[in-house]
């Protein structure tokens, strides 16, 4: 009889491929923990599902999981909120480094607005340097 898996067969959120991955590696959380500079009270937490992690710990666990679990950005916005997260940047810090307000990178993010000339050129060199996290 086969035993049920400790993890979600269909991973949804980082906590659920953090734990298939680290139980795939015969890793602890406590090693886990360690190697993404989170407590391992986090690591609990984020698998299950009480919280998500923070901006700044997203690059550390997708060096963890050796890819980026987050589907392809297809849009402008989609693809400021794949590098902005693959940075490890909060919309705010993102916000101040673009020179714009913090409401205008939301609708740019969302999709309801787009750049104009004057933030197009500082917002494709950001996506340019930083990729979008695939």
């Amino acid at each position: 009889m086969d035993r049920p898996l400790p993890y979600q067969r269909v991973p949804r959120t980082l906590g659920d491929y953090l734990r298939r991955r680290w139980y795939q590696l015969g890793l602890r959380q406590a090693d886990v923990a360690a190697r993404i500079g989170a407590s391992v009270n986090n690591l609990i937490d984020w698998e299950a599902n009480r919280h998500a992690p923070a901006v700044w710990f997203v690059p550390r666990i997708i060096a963890f999981l050796d890819y980026d679990p987050h589907p392809v950005p297809r849009t402008i916005g989609e693809r400021i909120v794949a590098a902005r997260r693959s940075r490890g940047l909060s919309r705010k810090r993102l916000a101040k480094l673009l020179g714009v307000d913090e409401g205008t990178l939301k609708r740019w993010e969302e999709d309801r607005c787009a750049p104009g000339w004057d933030h197009l050129a500082g917002l494709e060199s950001f996506l340019a340097l930083h990729g979008t996290g695939h």
